[in-house]
């Protein structure tokens, strides 16, 4: 049989449901990796992970785990360890957004926005990353988006919390990055377009098509 890139590996997808989920979580086990999926809905993290073992026959498992609260990382991170074993590469896809204009968004939607993005993705890096340093290196890709990048017009999008944490992930990642060079982890950030499902469906058929006009290809 011949080897896989990544035979022997494991995994973390934290934020591990939904369409890009799946698609990280596919493409994992397709190079040999095995793959633990954790999000606040354990039940389609199982999902998926059950598909992608009929396909490729690695070990994936679905667990529940609420990115904004640090015992259940804790917890989550000691479960993938003790089911599959020392985590390779983490995988930070957990997002959530608030859609409204800046002088109308509650504290409570500003907050949820940033324990989700941004802190739980500084929490989650800074647990796994513990265990990495202590065996000597590991790989960390933080989802942004080019959301990071851009600025809207209240026509074209209403997601100051959204794309604020955003940048912030994308400087975070670079600044994980110089810390934890010298300990051989490489912290690396990839900032997806518009994809059709998951957060994409929360907009309406209005926005989603105004943006899908400014698709070139």
């Amino acid at each position: 049989v011949e080897a896989k890139e990544l035979d022997g590996k494991v995994a973390l997808i934290v934020g591990g449901r939904g369409t890009l989920a799946e698609v990280i979580a596919t493409t994992l086990a397709d190079l040999g990796c095995d793959v633990a999926l954790a999000s606040r809905r354990q039940s389609d993290c199982e999902q998926i992970a059950t598909q992608v073992v009929g396909r490729f026959g690695r070990r994936v498992i679905g667990l529940r785990c609420d990115i904004a609260n640090e015992e259940e990382i804790e917890q989550t991170v000691a479960r993938v360890t003790e089911q599959l074993g020392e985590i390779d590469i983490l995988i930070n896809n957990a997002g959530a957004s608030w859609w409204g204009l800046p002088q109308d968004i509650p504290l409570s939607g500003w907050k949820k926005v940033v324990d989700v993005n941004l802190t739980g993705t500084f929490l989650a890096c800074r647990h796994v990353a513990r265990r990495m340093i202590a065996r000597g290196g590991g790989a960390i890709i933080n989802i942004a988006s080019v959301g990071a990048f851009l600025s809207y017009v209240p026509e074209a999008g209403q997601v100051v919390p959204y794309t604020t944490t955003k940048a912030a992930i994308v400087h975070l990642t670079q600044d994980l990055a110089a810390q934890w060079a010298a300990h051989g982890i490489r912290v690396n950030a990839i900032a997806p377009g518009s994809v059709e499902g998951g957060m994409t469906d929360t907009l309406t058929e209005e926005v989603q098509q105004r943006l899908l006009s400014r698709i070139l290809l």
